[in-house]
């Protein structure tokens, strides 16, 4: 290890054995969106010692994001995110291999844009989208960390090649058909307006996700694999509970 990944990472070696820690190193790890969640993610993949990133967003910063994304600022506003997200991670670890992708998630190129990851933590806020990362997830065996927010409210969880998929725990009505017109209308249709969102909610859940992939990476037993779920209103300390759909 170098000095400065040493340093960066000593204030956990009583956590992770050194093999652990050179395998969170070393693990692929990719992030779809660098938003609420997605920024907040990167952030802490980076500071807790993934060197091997990929990121991915065709977004540019608005005012509207100030409230939740944390390289949002007055500096930032109309600047592309994976770009802005990788010149700030650099600044943490400048040993990155971070690679940037500036585009929209299709059913014609996941599957390039996946090949090689070990792990896809989800960082979207429509359906659609994660279905199709989910289908890929499951094609290349590709383990798939899933978190949605909406307000105060949140829910996270594991998806693996042993467990159900996406589409079958949330039951809903695209599993095993094609992805047509009607297909994609209905899922667009589940997520069709941008949630309203505390911007404390995607900050503890994007923390939730890095964290079950420290676990993942690690060989942590207490792993959350679907079909069990983490729901939890935050502003009801009562909800926070683990639920098997």
């Amino acid at each position: 290890m170098t000095s400065l990944y040493e340093q960066m990472i000593s204030r956990q070696k009583d956590i992770f054995t050194s093999q652990q820690q050179e395998k969170i190193r070393n693990t692929n790890i990719t992030v779809l969106g660098c938003g609420g969640l997605g920024g907040t993610v990167i952030e802490q993949l980076v500071r807790a010692g993934f060197e091997n990133l990929t990121i991915i967003d065709q977004d540019v910063f608005d005012y509207t994001n100030m409230n939740r994304q944390i390289r949002s600022n007055l500096d930032t506003i109309n600047k592309s995110k994976v770009e802005t997200t990788k010149y700030e991670s650099l600044k943490i670890n400048p040993d990155l291999n971070i690679r940037t992708i500036d585009t929209t998630i299709t059913e014609d190129n996941v599957s390039d844009i996946l090949k090689g990851s070990d792990i896809l933590i989800d960082a979207v806020d429509n359906v659609y989208t994660r279905v199709i990362i989910s289908r890929e997830c499951t094609r290349q065996k590709i383990t798939f960390i899933h978190s949605a927010v909406e307000k105060t409210q949140g829910q996270l969880t594991v998806f693996t090649a042993d467990t159900p998929s996406y589409e079958e725990l949330f039951r809903l009505k695209s599993k095993d058909k094609e992805l047509t017109d009607d297909v994609v209308e209905y899922l667009k249709n589940l997520s069709s307006e941008k949630p309203q969102v505390l911007g404390t909610t995607p900050s503890i859940f994007a923390a939730l996700e890095v964290t079950e992939a420290l676990k993942y990476v690690s060989g942590d037993e207490n792993l959350l694999l679907a079909p069990k779920v983490l729901m939890w209103d935050i502003y009801d300390y009562t909800s926070f509970r683990v639920i098997e759909f």
